[in-house]
C-alpha cells in the first residue's frame, strides 16, 4: 500500500491518500477524509487505463460548501433526505440541519463526507477506515461507531460497513462515487441494466414519496439493457426539478441477500461493471446537478457519471410500509456492496 500527503483539513488532521495496487496495475485510492474514494484506475478490453469515477487533486474542493457534489464520499448518518429535516423515535422529536432546502442531506451540514477517518487495518489488498459520531452530532441521538472496509483485488471493488450506536438512532450509510466507465465526457451514452421492478418517485423537492409504483412503461424501466441518455432527459423534460434521474430503485430478489442488482456499460463497450449488493436497492443518481468545474484530469458537469448509492430506501422514517432504518442498542449494522470490472 502507497501512502501520499494530500493535505491538512479545516480541522488541523493530516489527510492522505491511500492507495492499492493489483497485479494488472488497476488501483484504488482512498482519502481519510470522508473515507473518500478519490481515484479508481481500471483497465479496459483495449488496454487502456482508465480513472472511471470523479473526484478532485486538492483537498479545498473535497472541503468546498458551495458545491457538495459528495464525490465518492461515505454518506451518512443518514444519507439522502430526511422530510423537513426532523424525525421522531419514541415520543421524541429531533429537528437536524435544512441543507437542502426543506429537508436534511446526506447526515446535515458536517456528515461523513467530512469527517476525518483513521486508518486501522491495511493488508496488500484491502483497508479499512474507522470514525466515531458523538451522541448529539448533527443533532443525532447516541454515539455511533463506524467501519468501512474497502477490498480491491481481481477486479472487484468491495465495500463493508459495519456500525453500532450507544442509543436508537436512523442509521443508512453508502458510498456517493459517480461512476463513468468511458473515463472522460458524460455518461449519457452508457447502458444500463437493473433487476429491478419497481422504484419510488420524488415530489419537486427530490424528496422521495414513499409510493413504490411499477417500472412498466416509464423511463424507469432497465431490466432491458437500454442507452441511458434519452431516458434521463425525457424525464429531465417531465420533471425540470429533477433534471434526470435521482430516484430509489428496489431490488427484485430477497431484502439482506447479497445478490446482483445490474450491470453498467460504457458507451463503446470497452468496459463493464455489475453492481452488488445486500441491501434492497439503491439511489440511482445522474449527476444531474454536477456543476461545471475542473475535477482531476478533466472538466466536469451535468451528467459527467452515474451513482449507485446502495441502501435503505430515503425517507422511510416517514413510511410504515418500507424497511426501518432504526438502529438500536446492541444491535449492528452491516452493509456490503460490490462492483465487479470487466470486459
Amino acid at each position: 500500500m502507497e501512502k501520499q500527503y494530500f493535505g491538512t483539513d479545516k480541522n488541523g488532521n493530516e489527510i492522505f491518500k491511500y492507495t492499492l495496487t493489483d497485479e494488472k496495475g488497476n488501483s484504488l485510492s482512498v482519502l481519510n477524509y470522508g473515507a473518500t474514494i478519490q481515484s479508481l484506475i481500471i483497465t479496459d478490453k483495449n488496454g487502456v487505463k482508465k480513472d472511471v469515477v470523479l473526484g478532485f487533486d486538492n483537498l479545498p474542493q473535497y472541503e468546498s460548501t458551495e458545491n457538495r457534489t459528495c464525490f465518492g464520499a461515505v454518506c451518512g448518518r443518514v444519507a439522502n433526505r430526511i422530510a423537513n429535516g426532523e424525525f421522531w423515535i419514541e415520543g421524541e422529536k429531533y429537528t437536524l440541519a435544512k441543507n437542502n432546502g426543506p429537508h436534511c442531506l446526506h447526515g446535515g451540514t458536517d456528515g461523513f463526507d467530512k469527517k476525518f477517518f483513521d486508518l486501522t487495518d491495511a493488508e496488500e489488498d484491502y483497508m479499512t477506515f474507522s470514525t466515531f459520531s458523538m451522541d448529539g452530532e448533527e443533532n443525532f441521538p447516541g454515539n455511533l461507531s463506524l467501519s468501512v472496509k474497502y477490498t480491491f483485488k481481481n477486479g472487484l471493488l468491495m465495500i463493508e460497513y459495519l456500525a453500532t450506536t450507544t442509543a436508537t438512532c436512523p442509521v443508512n450509510i453508502t458510498n456517493h462515487s459517480y461512476f463513468n466507465l468511458d473515463g472522460k465526457g458524460d455518461i449519457l451514452g452508457h447502458k444500463l441494466q437493473l433487476n429491478s421492478s419497481f422504484y419510488i418517485p420524488v415530489d419537486d423537492t427530490t424528496l422521495a414519496t414513499g409510493i413504490v409504483t411499477a417500472v412498466d412503461g416509464t423511463e424507469f424501466d432497465f431490466r432491458q439493457e437500454k442507452v441511458m441518455g434519452p431516458a434521463i432527459l425525457s424525464w429531465a423534460g417531465k420533471q425540470p426539478s429533477a433534471k434526470g434521474i435521482d430516484h430509489h430503485f428496489f431490488c427484485d430478489s430477497a431484502i439482506s441477500e447479497y445478490r446482483k442488482f445490474g450491470t453498467l456499460t460504457a458507451s463503446d463497450d470497452s468496459l463493464k461493471m455489475d453492481i452488488f449488493t445486500n441491501q434492497c436497492g439503491s439511489q440511482i443518481y445522474t449527476g444531474n446537478w454536477v456543476a461545471e468545474m475542473p475535477a482531476k484530469d478533466r472538466t466536469v458537469g451535468n451528467y459527467a457519471g452515474v451513482a449507485f448509492e446502495t441502501q435503505l430506501p430515503p425517507n422511510n422514517l416517514n413510511f410504515s410500509h418500507l424497511p426501518n432504518m432504526l438502529l438500536k442498542r446492541g444491535q449492528q449494522y452491516y452493509h456490503k456492496t460490490g462492483f465487479r470490472f470487466y470486459y
